[in-house]
């Protein structure tokens, strides 16, 4: 078996050594070949391509450079005109006619320039001419020039694809002394002449346009230039971002000798448009064309130069090789006598052979021993077995046996397992029954004291209040016929003594004064009265029963009685309150207990605020909504520090508070989920730390 797989093995090394001779081979020589032209392409081609992106940068400063030269003669013109004695004099009178006539018509038949305006110091238009003054981002920097009152250049895209360079100048007196009526404006469209006066100082090749940075064409010396494929799938990916950043992106075509570079066209350090310009290069193309030969014709080549090297060598190498994988079928026959080929050869194929040789004295020795270590073995294993099956039969028995008092343990002990569950969970229902039946009992003490303490307060209050309210309409009437009759007597009797009196009592602050006390005592009688009304409404003694309730009143009622809360402390900022109310329909609840689950949870919400001192902006958002066709959500939302996973899932469990000792009881969160549970609704708690905490209250509109 051996000796089988010995003879598959080596009679296979020449069918898979031969390929890997040429291949290796092949692959060293062309190499070395491979590397040259890579270092060819990159020293001729880049250097190249670096010579073309340098004429685009020039092309590039050379359009800055005359749009510059174009703004600083706008300028100067403008400065030149700013300073005419006339035209100060023109603003001043507001002459219209005189400034059309000799400044803004003069100016557009004499120069290139096609937008001119006048503008008085409080922007007022005086004459104009040109219809760039429509534009509204025009119109944005002609009112930044004038609040700077110093001059101004600038280039600016407008209306249908247009761009303009815009400059200003203030007016002075030609001694350049006194203050600026106004502000000349003059602005140059870029078209089609201004762009042929730039191509004439150009190289002959080159073409011009001037691409929006929203992608629209605005102006191009030739139609071709318009967008092509390369341009549609590039411009918004590609050229635009880079644009914005401030970075010019290069195009080069080798194959067609055309070049383009895309670069921004800044105002005030910001791009406002693209300039894209191109030149043609013969030169570029033609070298591209021959390098590309030249690399193609020597790999080809190298190739068949490689392949001829490649088969000489395998021819070397492997025909020693082959006469040994002969020699190997033979070993693997079982003839380990005969003298192995090549063992006089020198070199690698001189070692192999005696290799070989070696193995094969070596694989004699081995298999007269192991056929000799395997007679002893085998009688060895026949004995154990033998010996083996017995001590299993008996291993067998033991378990078998053991096997019967382990599931009779086992059927025990799940008896036991399951009686002990079934007591547990009894055990677990009767404490969560004996929380519960606490906790609504402590609920209902609670509301019922709160209640008649708010009732006896509400009643005891609206009294003397009602007496108050009901008087001072008398009080104010009476007051005011006094001072009427007071006038009279002034007007009729007068004396030193009346007039002594009148001064120490001070008659004319007390006419006035004293409406306004009566005032404010009558609005402090109100909003005792509407306190009063949302004490009753929150207490709601006489409303054991469910009935339909406006819920707003219920919470209205609620923040009445929390009004004082909401106020911090001198220093610290005041909680603000944001109400943002549906229209809701009447919900058929017990009010009072629905108005208890307000305060608990706003109550909540507050207390979490004030231990935020140092936070800024607090606030409590209450909203309410139709959620489904039977019901409503009522949220209530703080901007505190939010509540821990680890304690979100134990809000709503009695007695469980993370106030300190004397601050809380546990049981508000724990009563409210009762109360909404009661009437069929259910409380969801939305809050992550540092995110704030909302309480969403979905109740249905009628108990089904």
């Amino acid at each position: 078996m051996i000796l089988k797989n010995v003879k598959s093995t080596i009679s296979g090394i020449p069918q898979r050594l031969q390929p890997k001779i040429l291949i290796f081979t092949f692959g060293a020589s062309l190499l070395p070949v491979v590397l040259v032209f890579g270092i060819a392409w990159r020293f001729v081609y880049q250097p190249l391509t670096d010579l073309e992106k340098t004429r685009l940068d020039d092309q590039v400063l050379a359009f800055r450079g005359f749009t510059s030269a174009t703004g600083k003669g706008l300028q100067d013109l403008a400065n030149g005109y700013a300073i005419w004695t006339a035209l100060y004099n023109a603003v001043q009178k507001r002459d219209r006619a005189w400034m059309k006539e000799e400044v803004t018509d003069q100016l557009v038949f004499s120069t290139d320039v096609d937008n001119v305006q006048v503008v008085n110091r409080f922007g007022e238009t005086l004459a104009e001419r040109g219809s760039a003054w429509r534009s509204i981002a025009v119109q944005e920097r002609v009112v930044g020039a004038i609040a700077k009152k110093k001059p101004l250049q600038e280039l600016v895209t407008y209306g249908d694809r247009q761009m303009l360079i815009l400059v200003a100048a203030p007016i002075f007196q030609s001694d350049g002394k006194g203050n600026s009526p106004g502000t000349l404006i003059v602005g140059q469209t870029l078209n089609d002449a201004w762009l042929r006066k730039f191509l004439n100082f150009s190289q002959a090749t080159t073409k011009l346009a001037i691409i929006s940075l929203d992608g629209q064409l605005m102006l191009s010396s030739i139609e071709k230039m318009s967008s092509d494929t390369w341009e549609e799938n590039n411009l918004t990916a590609t050229v635009l971002p880079a644009i914005k950043r401030g970075e010019s992106v290069y195009r080069m075509e080798p194959e067609s000798g055309h070049n383009t570079i895309y670069a921004p066209i800044k105002s005030a350090g910001k791009p406002v448009a693209i300039a894209k310009i191109q030149i043609s290069s013969e030169y570029f193309q033609q070298a591209y064309l021959v390098l590309n030969r030249v690399i193609w014709i020597g790999l080809a080549m190298a190739i068949v130069l490689s392949i001829a090297i490649a088969r000489l060598l395998a021819r070397q190498i492997g025909e020693p090789i082959k006469q040994l994988a002969l020699r190997s079928k033979t070993l693997a026959t079982g003839d380990l006598d005969s003298l192995i080929p090549g063992i006089d050869s020198g070199g690698e194929i001189g070692q192999l052979a005696n290799a070989y040789q070696e193995m094969a004295t070596a694989l004699k020795t081995l298999i007269c021993n192991l056929e000799q270590r395997v007679a002893e073995r085998t009688q060895e294993l026949e004995l154990a077995r033998q010996t083996l099956e017995e001590r299993v039969k008996e291993r067998t028995e033991e378990l078998w046996q053991k096997n019967q008092q382990l599931q009779s343990a086992h059927d025990q002990l799940q008896q036991l397992n399951l009686e002990i569950s079934t007591k547990a969970e009894q055990l677990s229902q009767a404490l969560k029954n004996l929380k519960k039946a606490q906790v609504q009992l402590v609920q209902t003490e609670k509301m019922s004291s709160l209640g008649q303490l708010v009732a006896g307060i509400a009643h005891e209050i609206n009294n003397p209040i009602n007496f108050i309210y009901a008087n001072l309409s008398y009080v104010n009437r009476y007051t005011q016929n006094l001072l009427d009759l007071v006038d009279i007597y002034q007007e009729n009797y007068s004396s030193p003594e009346i007039e002594q009196i009148i001064e120490q009592i001070e008659l004319d602050f007390l006419r006035i004064d004293l409406p306004k006390i009566i005032s404010s005592m009558q609005s402090g009688a109100d909003r005792i009265s509407k306190i009063v009304l949302s004490l009753r409404n929150f207490s709601r003694l006489d409303e054991a029963e469910m009935k339909l309730v406006n819920i707003h009143e219920g919470l209205d009622s609620t923040l009445l009685i929390l009004q004082s809360r909401l106020k911090m402390n001198k220093g610290y900022t005041d909680i603000e309150l944001i109400q943002k109310y549906g229209n809701l329909p009447l919900v058929e609840c017990y009010p009072r207990q629905i108005n208890q689950v307000f305060m608990n949870v706003i109550s909540n919400a507050i207390d979490e605020l004030e231990k935020l001192k140092e936070q800024q902006n607090k606030q409590i958002t209450i909203e309410t909504e139709v959620q489904t066709k039977n019901e409503i959500r009522i949220t209530i939302r703080d901007n505190g520090s939010g509540i821990s996973r680890e304690l979100k899932h134990k809000i709503f469990d009695p007695f469980f508070t993370t106030k300190p000792v004397g601050k809380g009881t546990g049981l508000g969160l724990s009563i409210a989920y009762q109360i909404i549970e009661k009437h069929g609704g259910y409380i969801d708690v939305i809050s992550e730390p540092g995110c704030g905490a909302e309480f969403a209250i979905v109740l249905p509109i009628k108990q089904l």
